[in-house]
């Protein structure tokens, strides 16, 4: 037995999920990431607002998967609407970089906007089988068939999106990869591609009292040769200021129903600055291993408009 038990563990487990075809970020808090989910998004938030994401997926597990997300959405000109997203996701000895520049064509439909956005992102993998974090027993050069090389390949590709929000209701679908590169780090092999995934989204914003709304929302995500996946959230916001909320996340193994529920709290700081956490609490048969998973997302808006204004015509979505 070469690597320890946890290294090889990750590395199946990682070849385990390429080939279960799903290669896109996780992230809990979805409902604050939808540009990095939807070109058709771009533009919809008017305002300049940069969000970020830090995520850490199952920790205590060495070599879990580690995801960072930086998303601008620039305001809207006139009906165009314009993005940039930026990502780095490691999982054991696999990185991947991600640069996304969006594009949104918007209308107005009655009370409403509907959108369309292409994106266009470039992608680079990258494997170390050198990392000096992977634990051997033997020397390399003892054991020919352990791989200590480092592999790199870069892709391109594009994506579409639909997007229909008012001030009280979103529905979105989108298509991020519509070709399948190929993403074979070793020259001559063809085994790995970028499939395509679907991400269907929605959510609703009711008011219950004077000062406290409810706000369902949804993703759904599949991938080909994959099972789907779920998140049902559900979450309350008390003064147009603090959110509290709790995800259901279906999917995991074929004899598990939910994989995780997991618990998020934001605050809005002012009306510009948003700050919020998610922590995941695994139900799958993981959780004997890890001790969930841990989310930060800071969000800030350059001229957003007075509390005033929104309390008279709010928007939410």
């Amino acid at each position: 037995m070469i690597f320890r038990y946890s290294k090889v563990f990750m590395l199946f487990l990682f070849i385990t999920v390429s080939a279960s075809a799903q290669q896109d970020n996780l992230y809990t808090q979805f409902m604050y990431n939808k540009l990095g989910l939807n070109p058709a998004y771009a533009g919809n938030d008017d305002a300049l607002c940069i969000t970020g994401i830090i995520r850490d997926q199952w920790t205590g597990f060495d070599g879990s998967p580690k995801a960072q997300a930086l998303n601008v959405n620039f305001p809207s000109f006139g009906k165009v609407g314009l993005g940039i997203n930026l990502s780095r996701h490691t999982i054991g000895v696999n990185e991947k970089l991600t640069i996304e520049g969006v594009y949104a064509y918007r209308f107005k439909i009655k009370s409403g906007r509907l959108s369309m956005g292409m994106s266009f992102s470039g992608r680079s993998y990258k494997k170390d089988f050198a990392d000096p974090s992977l634990s051997i027993i033997r020397p390399f050069e003892e054991d020919v068939a352990i791989d200590h090389g480092l592999y790199k390949t870069s892709v391109f590709n594009l994506g579409f999106g639909i997007y229909y929000s008012s001030n009280r209701f979103y529905v979105g679908a989108a298509v991020p990869r519509l070709m399948r590169a190929d993403i074979d780090v070793k020259v001559g092999e063809r085994k790995s591609f970028e499939v395509r995934h679907v991400y269907l989204m929605s959510g609703g914003a009711m008011d219950i009292r004077k000062n406290l709304v409810l706000m369902p929302q949804m993703l759904f995500r599949w991938a080909e040769n994959s099972p789907y996946n779920l998140d049902l959230n559900l979450g309350l916001l008390f003064y147009d200021k603090f959110y509290l909320a709790s995800t259901l996340r279906t999917g995991g193994v074929s004899d598990n129903w939910f994989e995780s529920i997991d618990f998020l709290l934001g605050f809005h700081i002012s009306n510009k600055l948003f700050l919020a956490t998610a922590y995941d609490v695994t139900l799958s048969p993981l959780r004997k291993y890890e001790n969930g998973s841990v989310e930060l997302l800071l969000q800030y808006c350059f001229g957003k408009e007075d509390k005033a204004i929104r309390v008279i015509n709010p928007r939410f979505f």
